[in-house]
């Protein structure tokens, strides 16, 4: 699973264990996280959750680090230029494992 590099201090800090994907196939299970080929990590995908971006909670857009799930469409375009309010949205939940 790639991620832009500037999330690495998060994701290493446990301060980021939430994302959302956009026409990304994810599943539960062992994952490699990739952080813009400057490091890798291991880690487990615990659970993923699809459902439009318009049904996003405030609560699940908080642990993406939103404000609140308005935020959300704005933020996701800056990754995804195209999406849409309707659109479905995988929201994953991961952490890191030792191996």
């Amino acid at each position: 699973m790639e991620f832009r590099a500037a999330h690495l201090t998060a994701v290493r800090e446990g301060r980021k264990r939430v994302t959302m994907r956009f026409n990304d196939p994810v599943e539960a299970g062992p994952a490699l996280l990739v952080f813009g080929g400057e490091a890798t990590l291991p880690g487990r995908i615990t659970s993923t959750v699809t459902k439009p971006v318009s049904a996003v909670t405030d609560a699940e857009a908080r642990e993406d680090g939103f404000a609140g799930a308005a935020d959300v469409l704005p933020g996701l375009r800056d990754y995804y230029p195209q999406l849409r309010p309707g659109d479905e949205i995988v929201i994953v939940r991961f952490e890191l494992t030792s191996s």
